[in-house]
């Protein structure tokens, strides 16, 4: 019991006392939100050029701000600041940007809903002329079992031939 306690109370420590932080800023953490700005409209992070001297010199003002106590928003606003929005990875959530954000989900619902739509009415117009391609079939039914019944009549009288 009084080691179940003890065992309790240092865990509790430990959880308490570590340095760890959620939110920590890190170069690669932002860099992740923003374009680099060599042209090649990639992910900062993921700009694959070789020896691509502006990545270099982003990462290193990245590197260089989070070392002067700046968080995450206040880098990234400066950098938006400096190359405008479409530095950033993703468009703001916020005026016609949000459009952006919007869009593909109202075109996917949307044409959800045709597909629905159509659907209804295909599978409504397959029951109504059902009945009538019976009738149909039923009518050119009776010339045909005439001819089946005068050939097999013949087959039978003539034999196979």
């Amino acid at each position: 019991m009084m080691l179940k306690r003890l065992g309790t109370i240092i865990l509790l420590f430990l959880i308490f006392a570590s340095p760890v932080r959620a939110d920590a800023t890190t170069v690669s953490g932002i860099s992740g939100d923003l374009v680099c700005q060599c042209g090649c409209m990639m992910v900062l992070s993921n700009c694959s050029h070789a020896g691509c001297a502006v990545r270099e010199a982003m990462t290193t003002l990245i590197a260089q701000k989070i070392d002067g106590g700046q968080s995450k928003e206040q880098i990234i606003q400066s950098f938006v600041a400096q190359y405008g929005e479409q530095v950033l990875a993703s468009p703001p959530k916020r005026g016609f940007n949000l459009t952006a954000w919007i869009l593909p989900f109202a075109a996917i619902l949307g044409g959800g809903g045709v597909i629905y739509v159509a659907l209804k009415k295909w599978v409504r117009r397959g029951r109504q002329s059902q009945p009538s391609a019976m009738v149909e079939a039923e009518a050119g039914n009776e010339e045909y079992q005439h001819q089946l019944e005068k050939e097999l009549k013949d087959f039978t009288e003539k034999g196979f031939r």
